[in-house]
């Protein structure tokens, strides 16, 4: 599937070519899309954190001793991706997308980062349960962003 049918024309080649390849042979992958008749309206990824990866680094380095013991060091699910074509926003696509991933990754725990500056994201994963965590600085060329946590009952 080429990924303009997904509606991701802003992720880059880069992602499509290397990291999307990379990131598939995560242990515990999952890789959710959303259709509405023929249309893809969204899609969502994520796999299982570990040390050594980039984004785990870069956050471990945000959190305290503290959080890094309850969100990193134990088994946790990382959200990768989560994007809904702006049409279909609002429409409950990506609140779907994203209680479907959480059902289908092995952890009690799950985590992510947005941009900071984005009200409508924080508000979106404010009301889907999750906790702002920490900001973290991704390095230059990045935008301010935030580190979220989720904790997950049985059956979530």
């Amino acid at each position: 599937m080429h990924r303009s049918a997904l509606g991701v024309g802003a992720l880059s080649d880069e992602w499509a070519e290397v990291r999307l390849p990379a990131h598939v042979e995560r242990l515990d992958f999952v890789f959710l899309v959303a259709r509405e008749g023929g249309e893809v309206t969204g899609f969502s990824y994520g796999y299982s954190g570990a040390y050594g990866q980039w984004w785990t680094e870069h956050v471990a380095r945000a959190l305290t001793a503290a959080q890094r013991a309850e969100w990193l060091d134990v088994p946790h699910f990382e959200i990768v991706e989560l994007h809904v074509r702006p049409a279909w926003q609002r429409r409950g696509v990506g609140s779907a997308l994203l209680a479907q991933l959480l059902t289908r990754q092995p952890h009690d725990r799950a985590i992510l980062s947005t941009q900071s500056g984005s009200r409508k994201a924080r508000g979106f994963y404010a009301k889907n349960g999750w906790s702002e965590l920490a900001g973290v600085d991704f390095g230059v060329g990045y935008p301010p962003y935030l580190v979220l946590g989720k904790r997950l009952l049985p059956g979530d």
